[in-house]
């Protein structure tokens, strides 16, 4: 029932932090996910200096997750996910079973994409023009078509509508020009316009910004291509586009559509294109909006040549005040000898601070050195105090042998103290070993031993060593574990420490006729020690500072018991160094429980 219950519950949790991938799902849980791939397109999609996405598409698609939130209440992320080249989003696309992929670079619809991809509606009317290297000839038949771009260079990139245009043109009329390709992130007008044997076609609204921006190419009214339109690309299984096309045809919106397609082609080049698509002499349409361009371009560079006189007439009076106050600069000149002075003063002075600064350095350097020498005698201490230490312990370990080689005179309480002599004297030299080697200080670390530990063993000489100091207290030590035998792969001496520290305190801060338990348990992976007692419990900020070194807390040891305030801190050091986790649970009055938890 238990692990039905826990299924249950995690079933629910998954579900819920899952983000619907269609929109039919997305209308039933109020929040999806899409997955947009893209690749630069200018003014579509691209970064910044700042690498920040912008463009057109991509303030579209930010727009369409304001109108869910507002339409339908759903929450949508959004995540932009740039892809290798324009092509290979067609073909992440085609290939994707998941439903909320969108790709976005400026695709315009095409009869052969519809069987690969699904599209959205159109957004903006698609109009593509052929342009060549400024100065080449404007061509108005089919012989001047042919004599002219044989001797040419196409350019162009692979899998968009340009490419399929150069290629229908080049087997429709016979031709052998050279197709080059590029990069989807690169410029076309720039190959085109950097050389004078180019030609390709270009995007209507690209073209009018370039020239609109004093750039100049060579537009073959001849080549003039109306598309259905630009639109985003989905998944043949998706029904995102639903509400995709909802969104355009919003008459709440439109208005928000247009601003932002504005604000990349600018207002008049857009209401141009827009109006442009269904015109019968669109050339001719298109022609006399470049002348319109250049004009204005001209009457620019005029009111320039003007401004450009202003500057000049501004400059000459410019020129005159100038030397009018050559006179009052020459006078200035000499108050700048006095701020010379100063400045040479001020210099000195920083030149002896900067002295103090070098002898402060060298009082560093002194005591860097007085550091190292302290801690060099540090080390020097450690050793002698290994040594100290053992020489009496190996005194201990000697008569407890030769007392265990008499054992027949004793009896059996003689016998199984002297026992707890010798495991408790071996303990504390492996404890020395280990804990005041000066390498393993010097570095901060311990040496970590996998031996397999016996619990029911470590728990039975664990309590048998506090239960005499318990029962001079009139504590009961409860010990609570499973009743197969559990081990444990670990360093023995580390983990016994460790629960000696809460045993310890356990039974030096718990009141008389109180009960101190220590429980084991397996859950799934993990061992978990627990050690409860009955005292007093700790306080909010007693556990904030609970597993800080040198720190005394509100509670106090009902024996008269001295305690360092080390303790803890040592064990949640060691529980690190073992791989595990230490927590404690507890209120004022309520007494105490803390957790070991270990890698089973």
């Amino acid at each position: 029932m238990r692990f039905f219950l826990l299924s249950l519950t995690l079933f629910f949790h998954f579900s819920n932090n899952v983000l619907a991938d269609s929109w039919q799902q997305a209308k039933v849980d109020k929040k999806a996910e899409l997955d947009l791939l893209w690749f630069t397109s200018r003014p579509f999609v691209q970064h910044n200096a700042k690498q920040e996405l912008i463009g057109l598409e991509y303030e579209l698609i930010e727009t369409f997750g304001e109108y869910l939130q507002q339409k339908h209440q759903i929450e949508l992320k959004l995540n932009w996910i740039k892809d290798k080249s324009f092509n290979n989003i067609l073909t992440n696309i085609n290939s994707s079973s998941k439903p909320n992929k969108f790709g976005v670079s400026a695709f315009s619809i095409t009869e052969e994409r519809k069987q690969q991809v699904k599209f959205t509606n159109s957004y903006l009317p698609d109009i593509s023009v052929l342009v060549s290297s400024q100065g080449t000839p404007i061509v108005r038949d089919l012989e001047q078509v042919n004599k002219l771009m044989n001797n040419m260079v196409a350019v162009t990139i692979k899998g968009t509508t340009y490419e399929k245009h150069l290629l229908q043109i080049k087997e429709e009329l016979q031709m052998n020009y050279e197709i080059r390709y590029i990069d989807s992130d690169e410029n076309l007008l720039d190959h085109i316009s950097k050389s004078d044997h180019m030609f390709g076609f270009i995007d209507l609204p690209i073209y009018l910004i370039w020239i609109k921006n004093g750039r100049d190419l060579t537009r073959q009214n001849f080549f003039t291509i109306r598309g259905i339109g630009y639109g985003f690309i989905l998944p043949q299984s998706s029904d995102w586009d639903i509400p995709f096309n909802e969104f355009l045809a919003d008459e709440n919106y439109k208005t928000k559509i247009s601003s932002i397609i504005s604000k990349y082609l600018g207002n008049e080049l857009y209401q141009f294109i827009d109006s442009s698509y269904d015109r019968e002499q669109l050339g001719t349409y298109i022609l006399t909006k470049e002348k319109e361009i250049q004009l204005a371009l001209i009457k620019n560079a005029n009111l320039k040549l003007e401004e450009e006189k202003t500057y000049k007439r501004i400059l000459l009076l410019g020129i005159g005040v100038v030397l009018l106050f050559l006179a009052v600069i020459m006078y200035l000149f000499y108050n700048n000898q006095k701020t010379t002075k100063l400045i040479i003063a001020q210099k000195d002075q920083i030149e002896i601070q900067q002295k103090d600064i070098r002898q402060k350095n060298e009082q560093l350097m002194n005591r860097n050195a007085q550091l190292l020498a302290l801690n060099e005698d540090k080390n020097n201490l450690v050793n002698i105090l290994a040594h100290d230490l053992r020489s009496p312990l190996n005194n201990i370990l000697g008569l407890s042998g030769i007392m265990t080689n008499e054992s027949e005179k004793l009896s059996d309480d003689q016998k199984d103290y002297l026992d707890k002599i010798g495991v408790t004297a071996n303990r504390m030299n492996q404890m020395i070993t280990k804990i005041l080697n000066p390498s393993t200080l010097e570095n901060n670390n311990k040496e970590i031993l996998k031996e397999e530990v016996n619990i029911d063993q470590l728990v039975e000489d664990l309590v048998s060593r506090y239960r005499p100091a318990a029962i001079n207290k009139d504590i009961e030590i409860e010990v609570i574990k499973p009743l197969n035998n559990l081990t444990l792969e670990t360093d023995h001496m580390l983990l016994f420490l460790v629960l000696e520290n809460l045993l310890s305190n356990a039974v030096k801060f718990s009141p008389a006729d109180t009960i101190v338990s220590l429980k084991v348990d397996k859950k799934e992976s993990h061992i978990i020690f627990e050690v409860n007692d009955q005292g007093p419990g700790f306080t909010e900020e007693d556990k904030q500072l609970i597993f800080q070194r040198f720190q005394k807390l509100s509670a106090e040891p009902t024996g008269n018991e001295s305690s360092t305030g080390l303790g803890l801190s040592i064990v949640k050091k060691y529980v690190k160094d073992l791989g595990g986790k230490v927590w404690l649970e507890s209120e004022v009055g309520q007494g105490s429980s803390f957790f070991v938890s270990l890698n089973a």
